[in-house]
């Protein structure tokens, strides 16, 4: 009979419904900000600006999303030690991966989904910019468009995936050094 094998536990800190309801309504606004942003924008580009546009938005979502998993794949040991030492960053960091759940909800759900909501909705926009301009009428437009964005998105993930993992501690340091610049800043405007 085999061995029963008993694995540790991580503590995990888990979300308040306080703060899922938080995620929703920040998601939801800021969903509507974006779109509502990017229609305006749209409505007065060229083409290329479009198209680069719909690139920059699915490469912020494959960026925010290698984040997410970079942060819950690192062990916080490394950074204690660079905590002692003072480094700067180093605790930042550390409150990343305690909060790992939240941090990976906000970056791959909340920032990768909206990304790719808005690279959809930019995707139909160039659709029917490009069929006006030509004075065409064509589904296979708008499913060559479909495929285009689901590839480049679903590639580019796993490939920031693989990446992520492998490089987890660097991108969560440094990650962290953004957020102790970042709060560097706001107390110096504070005062």
């Amino acid at each position: 009979m085999p061995k029963k094998i008993k694995f540790k536990m991580v503590k995990v800190r888990q979300q308040s419904k306080k703060t899922l309801a938080l995620i929703i309504g920040m998601t939801f606004t800021i969903a509507m900000l974006f779109s509502y942003i990017f229609e305006v924008l749209l409505a007065d580009v060229p083409l290329l600006i479009a198209f680069l546009m719909l690139i920059g938005i699915i490469i912020i979502g494959i960026f925010f999303d290698g984040i997410g998993n970079a942060v819950v794949a690192v062990d916080e040991t490394t950074f204690h030690s660079m905590a002692a030492s003072k480094v700067k960053g180093a605790k930042e960091s550390i409150t990343l991966i305690r909060n790992a759940p939240m941090v990976a909800n906000l970056f791959n759900d909340v920032i990768g989904d909206i990304a790719g909501i808005i690279s959809g909705s930019t995707a139909t926009a160039i659709v029917l910019a490009i069929e006006k301009g030509f004075g065409i009428k064509s589904i296979l437009l708008s499913i060559a468009m479909s495929g285009f964005v689901a590839a480049l998105t679903v590639g580019g993930k796993a490939l920031g995936k693989g990446f992520a993992i492998a490089r987890a501690r660097y991108i969560v340091y440094y990650t962290g050094v953004v957020m102790y610049y970042t709060k560097q800043l706001f107390k110096r405007t504070k005062k």
